[in-house]
């Protein structure tokens, strides 16, 4: 029996994309073939194909530029791409891998290979996307009974955070987390639920559940987001969604990574004295958008260097999202040398003032 997935041929050699055609066809699938970057983006606006065979260089440009487009792509991003090219060189191959392709044929193409490289990542796919609601059935049954506790500094020494948590209720929307997930490395995550509710408080049970299943350190930080994104969308009710900040540090190389989801921007405290300065990133929200995209930075920063990770109720206190910012980057370079503790609650009093918060707090500070 064939499968009828659809695959999308970019390919320029007119026998090359005609024998991939009909390998393609004859084991079942549905072929559409391009033959520029032009064409493929067309294409991928008028169907949205299962899998893309790309090939590397083509009349109008290269196909890493194309899957670099998709990879940004609200509704493209999870199309796994599979480059062909003639060229064998290491640098080739690896560079498909880091614009987000999954596998790499070596043209010309065997029809036995090709077909089996397909079906294989058209059955990660499947396999990636019957996990996903696997997943959000296990958190549906677990939510209601977890009683997840968020971790406190003394508990893991080796993290080296401070933490000042301040909710409007018993418990809120607002939410961290501190995973040790390998030597010397560490994930960190605050996380902000829409509402401010008690109902609030059982989604962030329902985040927590998910970081745990995620946080390995053979999962990129990015991809983790991506899963978590990918069980909450089907599970949350219309109209709840998470901000959220996903940050690794390995303190063994001094490098950190970072992903952020709409939320407020980390800020960098230098141990040098050097002024503080936040990291802007772009992303979606997580738990609404069946395909969003979320960017990932990786800075080195120098040992006794800080971050600050925190929610929106902390530089929303008077509503004005710039003049809060303003505040807490000038209240932080008047606590950035004291003790780790200290600076954090130095910080929420001095930012805070006389002004009794509406909303949750979270505010993160991780030393290096």
């Amino acid at each position: 029996m064939g499968d009828r997935s659809r695959v999308l041929v970019v390919e320029d050699e007119i026998m090359t994309s005609r024998m991939v055609q009909v390998i393609l066809e004859q084991n079942g699938f549905t072929v559409s073939c391009v033959f520029s970057v032009k064409e493929a983006m067309e294409e991928l606006h008028l169907q949205k194909p299962e899998l893309i065979l790309m090939d590397v260089e083509l009349p109008d440009g290269n196909g890493f530029e194309v899957c670099e487009y998709l990879q940004k792509e609200q509704g493209l991003s999870r199309i796994p791409v599979l480059f062909m090219s003639s060229h064998e060189e290491v640098d080739t191959k690896i560079r498909g891998f880091e614009v987000g392709g999954v596998d790499y044929i070596t043209k010309p193409v065997a029809g036995a290979e090709l077909i089996a490289r397909v079906r294989t990542h058209l059955r990660l796919r499947r396999a990636y996307e019957n996990l996903a609601e696997l997943q959000a059935e296990r958190v549906q049954r677990l939510a209601g009974a977890q009683e997840s506790m968020m971790p406190n500094p003394e508990d893991l020494p080796e993290a080296r955070f401070a933490i000042h948590l301040g909710q409007v209720l018993d418990a809120g929307g607002d939410f961290y987390d501190v995973v040790p997930v390998g030597e010397g490395i560490v994930d960190y995550i605050v996380a902000d639920a829409s509402g401010h509710d008690l109902a609030a408080s059982f989604w962030t049970a329902t985040l927590k559940t998910m970081v745990s299943q995620n946080a390995r350190p053979e999962n990129r930080p990015r991809d983790i987001v991506h899963s978590i994104n990918n069980v909450l969308r089907r599970i949350l009710p219309e109209g709840v969604f998470f901000t959220l900040i996903y940050v690794r540090v390995n303190r063994k190389k001094n490098r950190v990574i970072l992903v952020n989801a709409a939320h407020p921007p980390a800020v960098v405290i230098p141990a040098d004295g050097s002024s503080p300065w936040t990291l802007d990133q772009s992303g979606d929200i997580v738990g609404m958008f069946e395909d969003a995209i979320y960017a990932s930075q990786e800075l080195e920063l120098q040992t006794g260097d800080r971050l600050l990770l925190y929610s929106d109720g902390l530089i929303e206190l008077t509503g004005h999202h710039e003049e809060g910012m303003k505040k807490l980057l000038q209240n932080v370079s008047s606590v950035a040398t004291v003790p780790l503790p200290k600076m954090v609650t130095s910080l929420v009093r001095q930012v805070c003032g006389d002004v009794v918060p509406k909303d949750d707090i979270v505010l993160m500070g991780v030393e290096l």
